[in-house]
């Protein structure tokens, strides 16, 4: 039985020592798979993690995992960085980053790209995307 999801992007197989691994569970799998794409195709290596349960949740084969990574970030859809949190108290695991998206609106796959962007050079530790109005 899978506990969880590790990929680069269809077009692109696992990346050994990646500079940046994305990490994140439920609607996010998709997008973060399309933005590790990019990412990629950009230079910056990126390997992804989803979580597929919380319940159960099998941290020691997370961390198996997380522990070879160079720099996580945690890409989620709310304020707080809830997931973060239960990450940390599940494992003791604190990621490198974050990407979160609280406005009610999807995520679009140049907000990781431009989060994972913000981040690399260390300016900081949080990116919060806004929405673009299209009229």
């Amino acid at each position: 039985m899978t506990i969880y999801w590790v990929n680069t992007g269809s077009r692109f197989g696992r990346v050994p020592d990646a500079d940046v691994t994305l990490i994140g569970w439920g609607s996010t799998k998709g997008i973060i798979d399309e933005a590790a794409g990019s990412l990629n195709a950009s230079g910056v290596s990126t390997n992804c993690l989803h979580i597929k349960w919380m319940v159960p949740f099998h941290g020691d084969e997370i961390m198996t995992i997380l522990s070879k990574a160079k720099r996580t970030i945690i890409v989620e859809n709310n304020f707080s960085g809830q997931f973060a949190r239960y990450l940390r108290s599940e494992t003791g695991f604190a990621a490198d980053g974050h990407i979160r998206k609280y406005d009610g609106e999807p995520f679009m796959p140049h907000h990781i790209v431009d989060g994972v962007n913000a981040q690399i050079p260390g300016n900081t530790a949080k990116y919060v995307p806004y929405q673009e109005i299209t009229v």
